[in-house]
């Protein structure tokens, strides 16, 4: 989905993370908390003061799925 990197304490190196999310920490910044692609585990990578932004986040995904589908009158309903 992303390119996003972080690094794995469990395989030693940076991997892909997937379903990165953007969460606020206490301090007022931002992080991405997403999972492994190779070992499963969960990822934390702190950004920094101003909001990331993802290129599709998964409400997106969701709302494009319903809404882009056509019926039988060739509109998208």
């Amino acid at each position: 989905m992303s390119g996003i990197e972080a690094y794995d304490i469990k395989a030693r190196k940076k991997v892909t993370m997937k379903n990165p999310q953007p969460y606020l920490m206490k301090n007022g910044t931002w992080a991405l908390k997403g999972t492994s692609a190779e070992t499963g585990i969960s990822l934390f990578k702190i950004v920094g003061k101003t909001k990331p932004s993802l290129s599709q986040s998964r409400m997106d995904l969701l709302k494009n799925l319903f809404t882009s589908r056509k019926c039988e009158c060739n509109r998208l309903c």
